[in-house]
């Protein structure tokens, strides 16, 4: 099952999602690959030190990220897409409709409630750790509802 993460520029939420994600599915020997996207993503994008220290105290080692631009090859090829917001949601769903089902805000599907992940650049690393702390408790979610599924 392959799992898309999308944000803005592809620097922090999905980052933190994508690779958390991946650490906790190769732990529980879960068949899933995670991928992540920006709406607006660039390679010239500076990605936060942050985020790296972050996932590094998880136990992510070696974490290197390029920000990818969401394109129609990588959404249709996504089993599931997983928006950090609303907004996020609907243009994914406008932009690319064949993938409209597939689609849903990250919480929502995790069973959280349907509200956003508040994007956390440029607020202070205070910031970060507390979405990320969201982001952990949604990906855990995430794998408790797809181990049945999978």
């Amino acid at each position: 099952m392959k799992i898309l993460f999308v944000c803005t520029g592809n620097t922090c939420r999905s980052v933190l999602a994508h690779y958390y994600g991946a650490l906790l599915a190769d732990q529980k020997k879960m068949p899933l690959e995670f991928f992540s996207v920006g709406l607006s993503a660039h390679k010239s994008i500076v990605q936060p030190p942050i985020v790296a220290q972050l996932l590094e105290k998880e136990g992510v080692r070696g974490f290197s990220h390029i920000p990818v631009r969401l394109t129609s090859e990588l959404a249709e090829g996504a089993d599931l897409i997983l928006c950090m917001t609303a907004v996020h949601r609907d243009r994914v769903k406008e932009s690319y409709p064949s993938a409209a089902e597939k689609t849903f805000t990250m919480m929502d599907y995790a069973g959280l409630g349907d509200y956003d992940i508040p994007d956390p650049y440029g607020r202070g690393d205070r910031f970060y750790v507390k979405i990320f702390a969201l982001i952990k408790s949604a990906v855990q979610a995430l794998l408790e509802k797809l181990e049945k599924k999978v």
